[in-house]
């Protein structure tokens, strides 16, 4: 077992929220530009017709602004985002309950847009629902099966020192089983 002093522990990073907040607005910038706000709006193009312009700088007028205020938000603290431990891993965005490494049944990456994120699959997701609006509806949708999403944006960690921590407090007893494995288990035990 690892020494419990050693865990891994991702906080809020103040200079890349703030960087992430610059760069949000500058979707409020774009779209200003794109629904004509500083003079011309772009020239339309067969491409990109003037509906396509139009929405996409709406977009942007809507999306940049929650984003730019999340950023901000994450400025005036330093709050531990992610703590991997022997005890298991707690992603205070999900849920402030840690999740025991026993009812992790498979820890697998996704990534998109270069972005790379740590997927968990849970034995039994209804036990640590998540919280706010979206964790809610996802697991409505899903019927409770949703697995733990996560992302070390604006921390002052990365992925691959998370996915180093996993591999090192994860045992290989509860690394995961083969579906096959398990079934054939349980009809000699039946």
């Amino acid at each position: 077992m690892a020494d419990p002093s050693d865990s891994f522990v991702a906080c809020t990073s103040r200079w890349r929220c703030a960087l992430l907040a610059v760069g949000s607005s500058a979707f409020v910038v774009a779209g200003l530009w794109m629904v004509g706000a500083f003079g011309n709006a772009p020239t339309p193009t067969i491409q990109y017709p003037h509906l396509v312009i139009l929405s996409a700088g709406w977009m942007g007028l809507i999306m940049g602004p929650l984003a730019v205020i999340k950023w901000i938000s994450k400025l005036f603290g330093t709050a531990e985002q992610l703590r991997i431990d022997e005890a298991g891993i707690r992603y205070a965005p999900w849920s402030d309950k840690t999740v025991p490494w026993s009812e992790i049944a498979d820890v697998t990456t996704w990534s998109r847009n270069g972005l790379k994120r740590i997927v968990l699959h849970l034995r039994h997701p209804n036990n640590f629902p998540g919280k706010g609006l979206a964790a809610r509806l996802a697991s409505n949708l899903t019927g409770g099966n949703v697995s733990i999403t996560i992302l070390l944006t604006g921390t002052d960690r990365n992925y691959y020192e998370a996915m180093s921590a996993i591999e090192r407090y994860r045992q290989p007893s509860q690394l995961p089983v083969s579906p096959l494995a398990t079934q054939s288990v349980e009809k000699r035990a039946g």
